[in-house]
Formats: structure tokens, sequence, C-alpha cells
């Protein structure tokens, strides 16, 4: 094994570009060991603990501990209830593991890879990874946009991946010269509604099968765009009468008459977003519509944590901020975009 100074010698020898990879690595490695769950956990939840997740109510009385975790009794309902109850860490039988495992799948590891290298089973990696992702939510939830405001439509194909009871034909890969071609946007496309505006903020949510209307736009946009603010999007008169309906300043680009820009207003930072949602969710080999809100709440705060200067920290502290994660990894199913 090298001593300090000859691993001292061996990295001054490196060239500069390689001498400032290992100087990031070090760095992980030094983040990593700094993040511990139940310290930052301690820390987010030392005055919300006592909230009680059936009636809310802050009126609670502490009632011992349970593995270490403080347990509380709601005076209310009388609910016990636990300072992690409906948190990622819930009933982790290796809630240590969370740290390591969150770091790799944060630096792009696949599910295998991350089980491999956190030493889990598959399975509970790929629960972990929606556990996770569904913590990430409540950053959704919370978002509200203002100043100049950016909204657009995607659209991706309605995916069953892993639906062995399929209640249709399956797909072919491709398209046969022989198989008629539908036209127009039908109810094999999901409508994801991506919105941002010019601080970076970013807010993403699958609405619906098939094209959007006013109503699609309300149940995602309603109360997320704050007052005084200006709203960009193109024609589509859904968008239109949702600016009117919410008294929002709509500023509309015709693309089709070649319009792309009008002064500062312009649709390029969403239609650049919705790019690079198409890219980086082709990394993952299809994703199916089930699990789909997930790796938009995944792309929604990755650029904030892959730029923070503690990317591990920030990451669990994310995670460790949603009180509800359990109910919604427990309530995904198949049929929730109608």
């Amino acid at each position: 094994m090298k001593t300090q100074e000859e691993l001292f010698s061996a990295i001054k020898c490196l060239p500069v570009a390689e001498r400032e990879n290992v100087l990031k690595e070090l760095d992980k490695i030094v983040n990593q060991a700094s993040v511990e769950v139940s310290i930052i956990q301690a820390g987010l939840y030392g005055e919300q603990a006592a909230c009680c997740p059936k009636c809310h109510s802050v009126r609670s009385r502490r009632n011992g501990k349970d593995v270490g975790v403080q347990r509380y009794i709601c005076n209310d309902c009388g609910k016990g209830f636990r300072a992690n109850s409906g948190t990622v860490t819930a009933w982790l039988k290796k809630p240590e593991l969370l740290k390591t495992y969150a770091r790799y799948m944060f630096e792009g590891h696949s599910i295998n890879k991350c089980a491999e290298l956190t030493c889990i089973a598959y399975q509970t990696a790929f629960d972990w990874r929606h556990k996770i992702l569904a913590s990430m939510g409540k950053q959704q939830r919370e978002t509200v946009l203002s100043g100049i405001c950016e909204s657009d439509d995607v659209f991706i194909t309605h995916s069953e991946k892993g639906n062995k009871h399929l209640a249709r034909k399956p797909r072919k890969r491709g398209k046969g010269i022989f198989e008629p071609k539908s036209k127009g946007i039908g109810k094999e496309k999901v409508a994801i509604i991506i919105s941002t505006d010019r601080k970076g903020n970013k807010h993403l949510q699958a609405a619906t099968r098939g094209r959007i209307s006013k109503k699609d736009i309300d149940k995602v946009l309603k109360g997320r765009i704050s007052k005084g603010s200006v709203l960009c999007t193109d024609s589509h008169r859904s968008y239109t009468a949702f600016a009117k309906s919410e008294k929002i300043e709509h500023q509309k680009i015709k693309a089709s008459a070649k319009e792309f820009k009008r002064g500062i207003y312009h649709v390029q930072h969403v239609n650049n977003q919705a790019k690079q949602l198409k890219d980086w969710l082709d990394k993952f080999n299809g994703v199916s519509t089930k699990y789909l809100q997930n790796y938009l709440n995944w792309f929604a705060v990755k650029d904030k944590i892959t730029h923070a200067a503690l990317p591990a920290i920030t990451a669990i502290t994310i995670t460790l901020q949603s009180f509800t994660c359990w109910a919604e990894f427990k309530n995904i199913t198949t049929n929730n975009i109608q």
C-alpha cells in the first residue's frame, strides 16, 4: 500500500485533466462518507415529526422508541406513528445502505448495477428507486413558476412494459410497411405538460392520453404560476382558455406562421427541455407509463442534484422531505393516466 507522500507524488505527475478527475473522485468519496441518513433525517423532522399522518394534527405526545426511532401518539385521533412514518426510510431493513444506493442511482447506473454495488436484491433495488422517485414528487407539488414562464406539451408512446396480461395484441418493434398508420394523436400517446421559467424552475406532469384540453391544463398548472407572470406557449387554444380563466398575460408564439420569437418572449427553453427529456428517457430502454411520473420527478430535480456543491447530501435531503412517499409508492397503478 502506498504512503500518503507517494500518493501525492503520483497525483502531481498526472496530466492536468487526469488530476482533475482524481480530485473529483476524491471529493465524491469524502462527501459520500459524510452523509448520514439518520442525522439528516433528525434535522429535517425535528419540527415536523409530531404531525399526525392521518389527521395532520400537531397535537401529539411521545410514546417511546421502536428500533431506535421515536414514536408518537396523536392526541386528537389516537393514531400511533413513528418519526419517519410515510417516508422513504419507513420499514426499510437496511436504511444505512440508502445513501450508498442513492449515490449509484444518481450517477446513472442501472438497477442491476445498483443492486450489485449496494449488495441488495434486484427487487429491493427496484423498489428503492421508485420510493426515492415518488418522494421527489413533493418538489414538483411545491414548485411555483414566476416571471416569464414557458409551457408546452410533449407526447410519448403509452407503454405497458412489464405487464404480462395485456388487454391488446402486443406491439411489434417498428412499423411494418403494410401496417396502417394512425393519423393524428390518439390514445396510444401520453401527453406530458412541461413548464419552466427563466430562473430554471421546472414542472413536469403526465396529463392525459391523447390530445390535451383546458381541463387537463387546469389540473396540471392551476396554482403553479404566480400572479404577475407571463405565460409563453404555442397557439394551442386550450392554453389561451387557461390563461384567460387564470387572468395571466399570455404570449402566443405561432410556429406555423414562422414566428419563433417575439422580443423577449419565446418557447425555446421549454422546447429544449422537451428534447432533453426524450433523449434522457431513451437511456432507460422504454419507461412504463405506470412509472412515468416518477421519472418526470427525477428529471425535474436531476440538474439541481448534479450541479450542487454536495450532490450526495442534496439528493438524500430532497428524498427525505416527503411524508407521503410510502403511500404514493403503494398506490402506483397502470391506470393512473386515463
